[in-house]
């Protein structure tokens, strides 16, 4: 796998983010993104296929950072959308 990229500052605060896997521009590509917490060990990262997506919710009250997730990719080109509900 790449070198996994945090996905934005930590201060960028959002309630809920939806990741969307995307693949390389004509290509044929297959390969997994792995969205993992950036404490976990990657064997632990969540992954998605291109068009899969996964959504995830802080709990009431609270919030999630940028900085707290992490985006591996197999294939150099590939990536996700994040599709964020702001913090305000």
């Amino acid at each position: 796998m790449g070198t996994p990229e945090a996905l934005g500052a930590s201060t960028k605060r959002f309630w809920s983010v939806t990741f969307i896997g995307l693949k390389a521009k004509r290509t044929n590509n297959t390969t997994r993104v792995w969205v993992q917490d950036r404490l976990g060990d990657a064997e632990f990262g969540i992954p998605l296929l291109p068009g899969q997506s996964i959504t995830f919710t802080a709990p009431r009250g609270r919030f999630f950072t940028a900085d707290q997730f992490v985006i591996d990719v197999e294939t150099a080109g590939d990536g996700v959308v994040a599709l964020l509900t702001e913090h305000k």
